[in-house]
């Protein structure tokens, strides 16, 4: 940075920008670093809201439909309501078009937010429309709960075993087809793109989350290095990794291309699944009951109190570097 130049955001990152404004949030019952807020009302209940930002430069990528870009916005914003253990009830959409935009594109982006709405069981309530340089798509969406029955990201002890809701690894080879051009088979392609181009939030959990002892629980749409990191340090744990959960057909591509398979799992992001936490007195009930349910939740590791960060003792993965970091905004990261 040159001398005399005020510093900007690309110099100090998104984490450190949102450690210095934390001062100016109330945050009454979910801590600032949480991706949703509550508040308790009258009645006893807590109020639970998310806000989410879609913006066309960052989060849209290319070939990706005006259907989708709506149904992609509205997916970033309930899932971490679900991830909360609450039921979206209804989402507001706050709009920005460039005035070249075609009415058909515009209208149909306002099609995809509601058909994705209608899918997670919400009412879509309207919202504002104004106009922008790109298209943003910001969408708040809202439920209720008990105050037992909401699901932090810390609360964690030491030996709590920690599950995925899903494999890692289409959305990052999704980001290197469509963003670097990296060359990609016609029997892979279909599943990388709608790992990338219509990703789903986890609702299909939420009777787990709402019913059963789930210690904390956190998405990973910023990437499962993200998650896992942001885990440890709220709980004051280290994570001992034992399971990589790598889609075996990513596990594939990555030695066929000369890939770190750790990068395709730990740095992707936008997958959407629910990491969450159990007391190992409940794994047997957790893993019996998602059975029962035609589910699938896969073991990743566990808390402990001897480790500091995120330590990989799986043997598959022992000679692979682990990346450094994952996804930051107004960085080059």
């Amino acid at each position: 940075m040159k001398e005399g130049k005020k510093p900007s955001l690309k110099d100090i990152g998104e984490k450190q920008f949102l450690s210095k404004i934390s001062q100016y949030v109330d945050t009454p019952l979910i801590d600032f670093n949480d991706d949703a807020s509550a508040i308790e009302l009258q009645s006893g209940e807590l109020l639970v809201i998310n806000v989410d930002m879609l913006v066309q430069g960052t989060d849209v990528l290319p070939g990706m439909s005006s259907l989708q870009i709506g149904k992609k916005a509205v997916t970033m914003s309930v899932s971490d309501i679900i991830a909360k253990g609450v039921t979206p009830i209804g989402c507001l959409a706050s709009v920005g078009f460039s005035s070249e935009i075609t009415i058909d594109e515009a209208e149909t982006i306002i099609q995809g937010i509601k058909e994705q709405c209608s899918l997670y069981g919400c009412l879509f309530l309207g919202g504002d429309l104004n106009e922008s340089k790109e298209t943003i798509v910001d969408i708040v969406t809202f439920g209720t709960c008990s105050k037992t029955n909401l699901v932090l990201r810390k609360g964690a002890v030491s030996g709590d075993i920690l599950y995925s809701t899903g494999l890692f690894g289409f959305t990052a080879i999704g980001f290197e087809m469509l963003l670097n051009e990296k060359f990609v088979e016609d029997s892979f392609r279909k599943k990388i793109l709608e790992s990338v181009y219509e990703p789903l939030a986890k609702i299909e959990f939420l009777d787990i989350l709402q019913e059963l002892p789930i210690k904390i629980c956190m998405d990973s749409s910023d990437g499962l290095l993200v998650t896992l990191t942001d885990l440890s340090f709220l709980n004051n744990l280290g994570i001992n990794i034992t399971n990589i959960p790598i889609q075996p057909e990513a596990k594939g591509f990555a030695e066929k291309n000369g890939i770190n398979p750790l990068d395709l799992v730990f740095r992707g992001g936008e997958e959407f699944d629910l990491i969450f936490s159990v007391s190992p007195d409940f794994t047997e009930i957790i893993e019996k009951q998602v059975a029962n349910m035609g589910l699938a939740i896969y073991r990743i590791g566990f808390f402990d109190e001897n480790l500091k960060g995120l330590t990989i003792t799986d043997d598959a993965f022992s000679h692979y570097k682990f990346p450094e970091s994952g996804f930051e905004h107004f960085t080059d990261k």
